[in-house]
């Protein structure tokens, strides 16, 4: 299993840098960089998976850049589509994490008509 976990963790970490566009000028921005584990990073990734509209505003995103409430250590958050309030969010790797990030994507992207 640890095999499988690190292919998957290093499939994640060469997507850093990926921007792929949609139809009708959605697109998604993908960063994500091995970093020293700390109480909010304690898997060692520092992740953002964005999805924004055609005029480039963000609406909808999951990343541990910043955390979720000045009391509490976890940075793992999802940016919900609608919502202004940070949402916590699980990280169980980096399968998990791309599953989760384009499954509410395609969601939003067929709500609006773009796929």
């Amino acid at each position: 299993m640890i095999i499988c976990e690190d292919y998957a963790l290093e499939v994640l970490l060469s997507l850093d840098g990926f921007e792929f566009q949609f139809g009708r000028g959605y697109r998604v921005k993908i960063e994500a960089q091995r970093v020293e584990p700390t109480k909010g990073r304690p898997h060692g990734i520092k992740y953002s998976l964005t999805l924004h509209d055609p005029m480039r505003r963000r609406i909808y995103g999951l990343d541990n850049a910043h955390g979720t409430r000045r009391r509490r250590p976890e940075f793992d958050h999802r940016h919900v589509y609608g919502r202004r309030r940070l949402v916590p969010y699980t990280y169980r790797g980096p399968v998990e994490l791309l599953e989760d990030f384009y499954r509410e994507a395609e969601r939003i992207l067929r709500e609006r008509g773009a796929l």
